[in-house]
């Protein structure tokens, strides 16, 4: 099912972010940056947040859907796991209207992931910790009274399901299992049917563009699927990691995001010790299956990452495209780094113009709890971003797993 294309060798490009900046600030080369940009001085702006109360275990990812005025967060916990559904009608005050578990009977697991239908207040969340494991749905059309549907198990699974992707109105995309991508059916919540699957990869995560799944395939890069038949998803283009070459690793495909109009794809990897995983922005065409590597870049505190139980402070987690005017900007949640911006409106020279650390509220939480992890016990530990992703609002909702969920606006871009 590979295309067939002429694997010649690409060399990528090291611009100058991980190069030239280093230090939590790096304000002399962002401002040079923006005077080469037009003399704008982008700046992220707190609109509204919420600590989601003292909860025990980390916050992880937030899927939001502005159309039906939710956000969805869930927990990375030793015990019951647990969503949280949040109200975000008013912009200035999201508020946790309830929390609803997950897991399979007698069995604990993490919601590592969690999605949105595209026209239903469902969120759908990928339960990790065993074969028991899988993913379920939860109907928030009472945000306040959720219901659950499942859970149910990715049958010869070794872990459960790490990602969930929504696929038009009727399917589930499932990833991070040990058996590649899993296709369902969910036309009927109760009673969700495997359609398909293509296991000849490992993979962590996707999002999904039109007809297409851009899949973040660990080890093996990027893979884009047409699924224009969920029955038989069929590979159309790749950047192989094993077949590719680079000036720069190229280690662990954690996340693939394609551009909202672009031909392009920020392929993140999340990377747990030593030099940390590089963000790479890949040039494809649909129609002939070419692949070509254009930038890879680290944010300016690219330190080696501590080892043992901090592993994984400096590294890069998932990130989202804005809209509108500014669909070219990348958001990014990176662990100790906070929120990163970077402007991509020239694909082959990443510029970072601005990041927050998200900190609010931090008095008001529970920290040093057994129940807790060391690694997201320290503040911040920022876990992903959505934009487009999330509406077209042009809002930033942003996960950090000790202080809770975020909505920024990009002002001055």
């Amino acid at each position: 099912m590979s295309p067939n294309r002429d694997r010649t060798n690409r060399r990528t490009v090291l611009k100058g972010l991980g190069a030239t900046a280093v230090g939590l600030g790096a304000a002399s080369s962002a401002a040079s940056a923006n005077q080469e940009r037009g003399g704008r001085n982008p700046s992220l702006e707190l609109v509204g947040h919420t600590t989601l109360g003292a909860r025990d275990g980390a916050n992880t990812h937030g899927a939001v859907s502005e159309e039906h005025d939710l956000a969805a967060v869930g927990s990375f916990v030793f015990g019951n796991n647990e969503l949280r559904i949040v109200d975000i009608s008013d912009r200035t005050d999201p508020t946790m209207m309830s929390t609803i578990g997950t897991d399979p009977e007698g069995h604990s697991s993490d919601i590592r992931n969690s999605d949105i239908h595209p026209t239903k207040p469902w969120v759908f969340t990928a339960n990790e910790g065993g074969e028991d494991a899988g993913w379920a749905i939860v109907d928030a059309s009472d945000k306040a009274d959720p219901q659950l549907h499942g859970p149910f198990t990715v049958e010869d699974s070794h872990s459960g399901a790490h990602n969930v992707q929504t696929f038009g109105d009727d399917y589930l995309i499932t990833l991070g299992h040990g058996r590649g991508v899993v296709v369902y059916d969910i036309s009927d919540p109760e009673d969700p049917v495997e359609v398909s699957s293509f296991e000849e990869i490992h993979t962590h995560a996707a999002h999904v563009r039109g007809d297409y799944a851009y899949v973040a395939a660990s080890g093996n890069g990027l893979y884009i699927f047409d699924m224009s038949d969920p029955t038989d998803p069929e590979v159309v283009a790749m950047f192989d990691y094993e077949e590719e070459e680079a000036d720069v690793p190229l280690r662990f495909a954690h996340h693939a995001v394609p551009h909202p109009s672009k031909d392009i794809v920020l392929l993140g990897e999340e990377v747990g010790g030593g030099e940390p995983g590089y963000k790479h922005v890949i040039d494809f065409d649909l129609d002939s299956g070419e692949t070509e590597l254009l930038a890879s870049f680290q944010f300016p505190q690219h330190a080696n990452q501590p080892t043992g139980r901090q592993g994984f402070w400096w590294t890069g987690h998932f990130s989202d495209w804005g809209v509108g005017d500014q669909e070219d900007v990348l958001f990014s949640g990176d662990y100790k780094a906070g929120v990163q911006v970077f402007d991509l409106s020239d694909p082959g020279d990443p510029v970072r113009i601005d990041q927050y650390q998200p900190t609010e509220g931090v008095g008001e939480i529970r920290r040093k709890d057994p129940a807790r992890l060391d690694l997201v016990d320290n503040v911040p530990f920022t876990w992903g971003a959505e934009s487009s992703l999330a509406g077209d609002s042009g809002h930033i909702y942003v996960s950090d797993a000790t202080t809770g969920l975020y909505i920024f606006t990009l002002e001055g871009y």
